[in-house]
């Protein structure tokens, strides 16, 4: 299997190796990331390397005494501090499982950290971010203020993804749509390696009984939310691929606002599943919408949940139903991934954005009537306005005339403002005409 990107993270990991000091490193990052792949490339054979279950601590602490001893280590104190003398560069894969099997594991991994003299380095790897955060974040947990580093490992950018599906043979519409589905996890792109068609890949990827998606979400949430998933499940199933306000999503689950809000605040701060949106440049408060981050995550409640009773009895009218309503979904996000395209890439901004979002109001005057832009990004000079079109027919200028003019309804602070649209299906000759350095216009085709 080819390795792909992480070109930045690999010169910084291979930098740490040649620091004559030790050093504590936590990579963490949601599951199917790369983040062992990443790991693995850099240190290879040199590093001892230990993926920690969730077992009795007598089991592991055996377990993991003869992989360094041929006697059984009768403490975790005594394992880590000899672990650390000896060897030059320890990984800990899955290293939140400690927590899971005993608390006192830290404790006695923290003291034998203070206590080494020697210069190891010591990278742990997680995937559940909310326990690796309070692990590493929360000022009561003993390895709070012990690392050197907390590196978040992202998914592959819009461009980095659909250059990799480019090498499977994909168009820049197929690719798109495959992004919208899965984002940029790197294992999840491989699994559209051979190229078929859309509504075959929809249900051998997530429909199918072996589809290798289908529970994948369900899974890694369960074992981060334990007994209370289902309350987080309902909250994602009420957000589906749009935002919704904190009240919207109160009326669809039926769970009261104040509860509630604990609920997506921790979505949101703790496990990176949520983020808010609000309207910018228009001067008023108005309620954060809430929408789910992750492009998997999105697609799956958006479609996949909704649809699983049909799914577990009839897949192939559960396909079929899922890839005609496909349209609908990706039109959503669509407004989404172009606006990481614009985070991603501010050489097509022509400047560094502080701030990418979109806006949306009432308009002055007009009782009843409302306006919204897709894309705002503005740093203190520059203000980046723009609309995204997923149809099958070309953009006409008339998209672009209604920009200008809802663009009057932002406070622009007297900023320099260009514009951008993008469409699947290209531009009128008449738009193309008008194309220059204030007007941005890009394809599918313009995207990779």
């Amino acid at each position: 299997m080819r390795f792909y990107n992480r070109e930045r993270e690999i010169r910084f990991l291979k930098k740490i190796r040649e620091f004559n000091r030790k050093v504590f490193v936590v990579i963490y990052g949601r599951r199917r990331v790369g983040k062992t792949t990443l790991i693995k490339r850099v240190f290879g054979n040199d590093a001892l390397y230990f993926f920690v279950e969730v077992k009795r601590s007598e089991s592991l602490l055996r377990e993991m005494s003869l992989r360094i001893s041929k006697g059984i280590y009768t403490n975790w104190y005594d394992f880590f501090l000899d672990l650390f003398e000896k060897n030059k560069i320890v990984i800990f894969d899955e290293f939140q499982n400690f927590y899971k099997v005993n608390h006192g594991i830290l404790y006695a991994l923290q003291r034998a950290w203070d206590d080494v003299k020697s210069n190891p380095k010591l990278i742990v790897i997680g995937s559940y971010v909310g326990l690796i955060k309070k692990i590493f974040v929360d000022e009561k947990m003993p390895l709070f203020g012990r690392k050197d580093y907390l590196i978040n490992l992202k998914p592959f950018s819009v461009k980095d993804s659909m250059n990799m599906l480019k090498e499977f043979g994909y168009t820049p519409i197929e690719m798109l749509e495959i992004y919208a589905t899965v984002g940029g996890i790197p294992q999840y792109l491989w699994l559209f390696e051979n190229r078929k068609p859309f509504e075959e890949l929809i249900f051998n990827t997530f429909v199918d009984a072996f589809a290798p998606l289908r529970d994948e979400v369900k899974n890694i949430l369960i074992t981060e939310f334990g007994s209370e998933h289902r309350t987080y499940f309902s909250i994602l199933e009420a957000i589906g691929g749009s935002s919704k306000t904190l009240s919207e999503i109160s009326d669809l689950t039926g769970i009261d606002s104040h509860r509630l809000s604990k609920y997506v605040d921790e979505l949101v701060n703790e496990y990176e599943i949520l983020k808010f949106e609000e309207p910018l440049l228009t001067g008023k408060k108005r309620k954060k919408k809430y929408k789910i981050a992750d492009r998997y995550y999105s697609f799956y409640f958006h479609t996949i949940y909704r649809k699983k009773n049909m799914v577990e009895y009839d897949p192939e009218k559960a396909v079929e139903e899922i890839y005609m309503a496909f349209p609908n979904y990706m039109g959503l996000a669509f407004e989404e991934i172009c606006r990481e395209y614009v985070s991603q890439n501010p050489e097509v901004a022509g400047f560094i954005p502080e701030v990418v979002g979109k806006s949306w109001g009432k308009i002055p005057g007009k009782k009843g009537l409302t306006f919204e832009i897709d894309i705002v990004a503005y740093d203190k000079e520059n203000l980046l306005l723009g609309e995204c079109e997923w149809e099958n027919k070309k953009v006409g200028i008339e998209t672009y005339l209604t920009l200008v003019e809802t663009s009057k309804y932002l406070n622009t602070d007297g900023r320099n403002i260009r514009y951008i649209i993008f469409s699947k299906s290209g531009f009128s000759e008449e738009l193309l005409s008008l194309r220059s350095d204030r007007l941005i216009l890009l394809t599918p085709d313009d995207m990779i």
